[in-house]
C-alpha cells in the first residue's frame, strides 16, 4: 500500500515538473528534472526487487545431497582460494585457519600477489597451499586464473583475505550445484568491525544490499558475484575463460558472462563468513570507487539491451539497476548545488511559489521515505553520511568510464588508518559553498520562503559532508584494535550475531 501510494505520489510530482508553466532556466531545469527523474526510475526499481523477494524453500534435492554429506559421503573435489596482496601475515592466518578447518574434504589455497615470505611461512606452518605468480596482470582476476591453472578440483571457493569463513561454509553452499545449470553460488559479505562512521556505514549498506537486494535478484537469476565468500563450478568458468580480466570488478563482469551464457546464480541468505569493513575514508572510497567502476562500465558497455545477448529482460533490467545505484550520486551532487545557485544567484529550477512546489514535492517525499524505512528497518545516520559522502567518488568513476581509462585511486599522505584532509577536497569545496551561499542568502533575503527553505537544505549538506571530513581527518583505529573487537563479538555470539535471516529449509 505504501508502494502504491509512492507511486502516484511520484507520478504528481514528476508531472509538476515537467508543466512548462513551472518552468525555470532550461538548463537548471533539465538538471533538476534528470536528478528527479534518475531517483525516481531507481526507487521503483528498488521496491521492485525487493517485493520479488524469494523466500522459496531451497530444493529437495539440495537438502538430500547436504544429509548424504553429513552421513559421510564422499563430497567432489574443491579447491579454496584466498586472494592476498599485502595483507598483514597474522591477518591471513585466521581467514587459512578458518577455510582449512571447515567441513568436508579440500584443499586450500594461499594466492599471494604480494610475495611475502612471512605468509609463505604462515602457509607452511598451518599445512596449506601456497601459490605465488610471476607479474601481476590483472590484479585479483589474474591471480585467480592463474590459480585455476594450477589446480584441478571440481568446484572452486574465493575468500578475500580478511573474510573468514564458519565452519559449515562448504556443507551449506556445496549442495546447491545439484541444479547442473547452477555456475556459482554466493553468501553474503558481512562486516564485523563496526567501530566508527566508516565501518558502521558501510556495514549497513551490505546488510540492505544482502539481506533485501539480493534475495530479489535471486528470484530473477541476477544474483551475481562479489568477488569473495562465493563458490564457482569449475567447468562455468572453464567454458568463459575463467575470471573476466581488464576491469576493476572482475566479480560483476564474470556473472555477467555466465549469464549470457545461459548459466544459474544462486544466493543463499545465511551469513557464512564474516570481514572487515572499511575503516577510515581513504579505504572506504578506494573501494567505492572499484565498485563505482564496474556499475558503470556494465551500464555503458554490457550491452545490456542489444538483442541476441542471452540475457532475459528481469536479468537485463537487474544489471541495470546496478549501475544506476551508483548514478545516484551524481544526482545527489545535483540536489547539493541546486540550493546555492538559489542562494548566491537567485536562479531556480522551478517558478512556483513555495506552497504549490511544497504541495507537489513533500507528498512525493515523504512517501519515498516511508517505503525506505518500511523495507529497511529504519535509517541509520552512518548509513546515510557515508552513501553521501561517496557521491564525489562515484562521479569521478563515471568521469574516467566515460573517458574510456580505468579509475586511479591517488590521495597525498592517504592509507589504511590514515588521517588525511586530501582526501576529502571535493567535500570541502561542497562544503564551503554551501556555507557561503547560506550566509549570502541569509543576509540578502531576496525573498523569505524560498531563502529560508534553501538555506535549509544547504545546512543539511554541510552536515553531512562536515562530518564525512571530520571522520578523514580522525582517522580510524588500528587494525590490532579491529582484531580484538572482532574477537569480542564473536565471543559474545559465534553464530547469532548476523541480521541476515536464513534460508528456509
Amino acid at each position: 500500500m505504501a508502494i502504491i501510494g509512492a507511486l502516484l505520489a511520484t507520478m504528481f510530482y514528476q508531472l509538476f515538473l515537467l508543466n512548462p508553466a513551472y518552468r525555470g532556466p532550461i538548463w537548471l531545469w533539465t538538471a533538476m528534472l534528470l536528478a528527479e527523474g534518475l531517483t525516481a526510475l531507481h526507487a521503483i526499481g528498488t521496491w521492485w526487487t525487493i517485493l520479488a523477494h524469494d523466500d522459496r524453500p531451497e530444493p529437495v534435492n539440495a537438502t538430500v545431497w547436504r544429509n548424504r554429506l553429513r552421513a559421510g559421503a564422499a563430497p567432489p573435489t574443491i579447491d579454496v582460494f584466498i586472494t592476498a596482496y599485502g595483507e598483514a601475515p597474522e591477518l591471513v592466518r585466521r581467514t587459512v585457519v578458518a577455510a582449512r578447518d571447515m567441513e568436508l574434504a579440500h584443499q586450500t589455497w594461499v594466492l599471494d600477489d604480494g610475495r611475502s615470505d612471512d605468509l609463505a611461512r604462515v602457509c607452511d606452518e598451518e599445512g596449506v597451499g601456497y601459490l605465488r605468480r610471476e607479474g601481476r596482470a590483472h590484479a585479483k582476476a589474474g591471480n585467480v586464473n592463474a590459480a585455476l591453472a594450477s589446480t584441478s578440483g571440481e568446484y572452486v571457493v574465493i575468500f578475500d583475505a580478511d573474510h573468514v569463513p564458519e565452519p559449515n561454509f562448504l556443507i551449506e553452499v556445496l549442495p546447491h550445484f545439484q541444479d547442473s545449470d547452477v555456475a556459482f553460488v554466493q553468501s553474503p559479505q558481512y562486516y564485523i568491525n563496526r567501530v566508527n562512521l566508516v565501518s558502521r556505514g558501510s556495514a549497513e549498506a551490505q546488510r540492505i544490499f544482502y539481506e533485501l537486494v539480493c534475495p530479489g535478484k535471486n528470484r530473477f537469476n541476477a544474483a551475481f558475484c562479489v568477488g569473495t565468500n562465493v563458490m564457482f563450478r569449475r567447468s562455468a568458468l572453464d567454458e568463459i575463460g575463467g575470471i573476466a580480466t581488464g576491469s576493476n570488478s572482475e566479480d560483476i563482469w564474470t556473472s555477467l558472462r555466465l549469464h549470457r551464457r545461459g548459466w544459474k546464480s544462486t544466493y543463499v541468505p545465511q551469513v557464512l563468513a564474516r570481514g572487515l569493513a572499511p575503516q577510515d575514508v581513504a579505504t572506504y572510497f578506494k573501494q567505492q570507487l572499484r565498485w563505482a567502476s564496474g556499475g558503470f562500465e556494465v551500464l555503458l558497455r554490457g550491452r545490456l539491451f542489444r538483442r541476441g545477448t542471452g540475457l532475459t529482460v528481469d536479468q537485463r533490467l537487474q544489471y541495470l539497476f546496478t549501475g544506476t545505484h551508483y548514478l545516484l550520486s551524481v544526482a545527489m551532487l545535483t540536489f547539493m548545488l541546486l540550493p546555492a545557485t538559489y542562494l548566491l544567484f537567485g536562479l531556480s529550477p522551478i517558478r512556483a511559489d513555495g506552497w504549490t512546489w511544497a504541495a507537489h514535492y513533500l507528498p512525493f517525499y515523504f512517501m519515498v521515505l516511508l517505503v525506505t524505512w518500511l523495507q529497511s528497518g529504519g535509517f541509520k545516520a552512518s548509513a546515510i553520511v557515508a552513501s553521501i559522502g561517496a557521491a564525489p567518488v562515484h562521479a569521478r568513476a563515471l568521469w574516467a568510464t566515460l573517458r574510456n581509462r580505468p579509475a586511479v585511486w591517488r590521495a597525498t599522505n592517504a592509507g589504511s588508518g590514515a588521517r588525511s584532509l586530501w582526501v576529502v577536497m571535493s567535500h570541502v569545496a561542497l562544503l564551503t559553498l554551501n556555507a557561503t551561499a547560506i550566509a549570502v542568502g541569509l543576509a540578502v533575503m531576496a525573498d523569505p520562503p524560498p531563502t529560508w527553505l534553501s538555506a535549509a537544505w544547504a545546512a543539511m549538506h554541510v552536515v553531512i559532508l562536515g562530518r564525512m571530513v571530520i571522520e578523514a581527518v580522525a582517522g580510524g583505529p588500528a587494525v590490532d584494535d579491529t582484531i580484538a573487537h572482532e574477537r569480542e563479538e564473536q565471543s559474545r555470539s559465534a553464530v547469532g550475531v548476523a541480521s541476515v535471516p536464513s534460508m528456509t529449509r
